[in-house]
């Protein structure tokens, strides 16, 4: 039986919120804006202003299960500013590789600056996952459902979060699905992009899932093995190694103990 998660995902619009409150109040993870390729009055990507404050203050809270994402604002007209998107990005957020547990997301919605071209955009979004991936990070594509539908085709293998906020149901492709933009938490002043997910933390193999065989991988590498293993999602107790401690703590998720 799959695990699910409660998550929001926010920028500097919610300001320099109170990420204890916001755990208490249920949520076990933030994905949090990281950057943007551009604006019509900045022709260079940029960070989120908020962006150093957030994913410190909640990876002082990931021992309380507090897990964090990043995004990206994809502005890119072409393969080359795609490229140089991601680069600034994986730069930015390859600092916090070990605080960003979960994915690092491309955000694909803007109107005014993504190509009308539904191949050329296809190209530019698996570019920008491509070079995330390179870099040892977890890529994930956020679209909503019209544009996943007829804009773009997410990169084969790679992540969907979707957004549709009047299903009724969590959309059969998505890996983790935004319900809602009108949430309210505690710790944040104001409505705020509300999210469920499945299985965030523990998939050691990179399958997508959490079970029992990513128990195997956990203590193969453990007992020496060279096992292909994302050791940062392994690495349950966030002490820097993976060991059979980690791999206790996955069968008692697994278990829902």
């Amino acid at each position: 039986m799959r695990k699910s998660y409660k998550g929001i995902d926010i920028s500097l619009y919610q300001g320099k919120p109170d990420f204890a409150a916001v755990r208490q109040s249920g949520v076990d993870f933030v994905m949090l804006k990281a950057s943007q390729g551009r604006t019509a009055e900045y022709d260079a990507p940029f960070s989120d202003p908020e962006f150093e404050y957030n994913i410190a203050a909640v990876s002082r809270l990931f021992h309380e299960g507090l897990y964090a994402g990043a995004y990206h604002y994809l502005c890119a007209r072409t393969v080359a500013e795609a490229k140089a998107e991601a680069d600034y990005f994986i730069a930015l957020v390859g600092k916090h590789r070990y605080r960003v547990r979960l994915w690092a997301a491309v955000d694909v919605e803007d109107g005014g600056f993504l190509p009308q071209d539904k191949e050329l955009l296809s190209k530019i979004v698996a570019v920008f996952c491509d070079k995330v991936k390179q870099a040892g990070l977890r890529p994930m594509v956020y679209a909503n459902t019209w544009w996943l539908d007829n804009r773009f085709t997410p990169p084969e293998g790679v992540p969907v979060w979707e957004a549709n906020w009047s299903a009724a149901l969590f959309p059969d492709r998505a890996r983790m699905w935004q319900y809602s933009a009108s949430g309210e938490v505690g710790g944040i002043s104001g409505a705020v992009d509300m999210n469920i997910a499945f299985d965030i933390i523990g998939d050691a193999n990179g399958d997508g899932k959490v079970d029992m065989k990513d128990v195997s991988a956990v203590v193969r590498h453990a007992a020496g093995w060279k096992v292909s293993l994302d050791e940062i999602q392994a690495d349950l107790d966030g002490d820097g190694y993976v060991t059979l401690k980690d791999a206790a703590k996955l069968i008692r998720l697994i278990s829902g103990r």
